[in-house]
């Protein structure tokens, strides 16, 4: 198979968390509400229904942007976009294609740079659900005017390895720019993936590599919604498109769907081109000059964030966890205090994952306590779970650690083992780390094991 080249170009769709709907005042709830609750009639595209642009949006693609170095252009506006499907009640969709919002842009993953060709903000639309028996279908308008944003790449892409590591990454940076969680499980990014697989054709000396010597018949695949699945999916149709040309078979140019459940594509239909959706200006909103939209703040990408990280000596694993799990800040607030808490605090993100729900002011405050009381993993962990479960503050169940009658528990343990005493006075020292498991058993992993050691020490001298 080697002689055969896989490209692989990405359209990803990000739904936007903003509070309201694109072109409405809808609350963007898309699941949250009982259906087809937030809806109105710029929702349903009723006569005389004016949408009204949701500058919030406008921000969030800007910010995303200016991070990735795109080009912001000077003026912007949206089209309809014109489609018949059951989920799409005003038989059109608000979208961009003269001029984008993000024209060009690059995402370097592991010191490669993979370019985007554009992004553009649209609406998304309406959610439709199928009977067990496929007898009906229903539809949920909920989704129908939330603000999505189409990012499209340039066939950048040639292993499925690298495509899950792109959507990967593409999905710290909408959380790290406070854009979208862009969870795929719950559709808030969906992902899209323009196939082509083609014989490596020798080139004389001198010969310019044209697309047509590059790359073979594209195949769109959608309904792909897990990082695991896009890898599969990229993976399969490789192996389908390659069995296929050595067979001499006719690829053509179409869309097909990802059947995760059976681990493979089926085809939709002959893929539509440009012109089949008849784009012309949206009569009801006016072009757009952007110079207004100002983001305030600056916004570090995930890869300028491990960078940081790594001169705080965290180790790469931990530094994943904290940009994962959003804790970037508060660990470099630490470390900007002390390096060594910045890296405490790395390790509580690695070893416990609840740690992630707490408020950033409470995770900085158990990590600058965590040392001063000599918390055990153990402990901390205990501590983290029970302020989840009970929703005690972290100040209270550190004051509980911290109100311990250490010296009468080292007391009470020295009465209680008096032939282990006796035995490491003797010179049988590997029996004080047993007097100082006994201390650590009665405070049920409370007490500062440093505290533990030099009180025993001073009793037992």
């Amino acid at each position: 198979m080697s002689e055969y080249k896989l490209t692989v170009g990405l359209e990803i769709h990000v739904e936007l968390e903003t509070k309201t709907k694109m072109f409405c005042g809808c609350l963007n709830e898309p699941f949250e509400s009982a259906p087809n609750t937030n809806v109105c009639p710029v929702c349903y595209g009723l006569p005389g229904a004016l949408p009204l642009i949701n500058k919030e949006a406008v921000k969030m693609v800007i910010r995303l942007g200016r991070a990735i170095n795109a080009t912001i252009p000077e003026k912007t506006q949206w089209e309809r976009k014109n489609y018949f499907y059951p989920d799409l009640p005003k038989g059109y969709q608000i979208s961009q294609s003269v001029a984008p919002l993000i024209q060009g842009g690059v995402i370097t993953i592991n010191g490669v740079d993979h370019h985007l060709d554009h992004a553009h903000l649209e609406e998304d639309a309406g959610k439709l659900m199928h009977a067990p028996d496929k007898s009906h279908s229903m539809v949920n308008y909920n989704r129908a005017g939330v603000p999505l944003l189409e990012i499209v790449t340039k066939p950048d892409f040639h292993s499925a390895e690298d495509v899950k590591a792109f959507c990967q990454e593409l999905q710290r940076i909408m959380r790290s720019l406070k854009i979208s969680s862009a969870d795929m499980e719950k559709g808030r990014m969906r992902c899209e993936a323009n196939i082509s697989v083609k014989k490596v054709e020798e080139l004389n000396p001198g010969e310019l590599r044209s697309l047509t010597k590059v790359l073979g018949t594209k195949v769109e695949v959608k309904n792909i919604n897990s990082f695991r699945g896009i890898e599969r999916a990229v993976k399969y149709e490789f192996d389908r498109q390659y069995r296929a040309l050595e067979n001499g078979d006719k690829l053509f140019q179409e869309t097909r769907t990802w059947n995760d459940d059976q681990g493979k594509t089926i085809s939709m239909r002959v893929k539509e081109t440009g012109a089949d959706y008849r784009y012309f200006p949206e009569p009801d909103l006016p072009v757009v000059d952007l110079s207004s939209f100002v983001d305030e703040g600056t916004h570090l990408l995930p890869d300028e964030q491990r960078k940081m990280l790594a001169k705080l000596e965290i180790h790469n694993e931990a530094i994943q966890a904290i940009i994962d799990k959003d804790g970037f800040e508060m660990v470099m607030e630490l470390g900007r205090e002390n390096a060594q808490l910045a890296r405490e605090a790395a390790k509580v993100f690695l070893a416990v994952p609840e740690f992630s729900q707490l408020p950033k002011d409470q995770q900085k405050q158990l990590i600058e306590k965590k040392e001063e009381l000599g918390l055990t993993s153990t402990r901390t962990k205990e501590i983290i779970i029970e302020a989840l479960k009970s929703g005690t503050e972290i100040s209270k169940l550190l004051e509980q650690s911290d109100s311990i009658d250490l010296a009468a528990i080292v007391d009470q343990v020295i009465t209680d083992f008096p032939k282990e005493v006796a035995q490491y006075k003797d010179g049988k020292e590997v029996l004080f780390n047993f007097l100082v498991g006994q201390v650590m058993a009665k405070t049920k992993g409370q007490a500062n094991i440093a505290q533990v050691r030099e009180l025993l020490q001073n009793q037992l001298s």
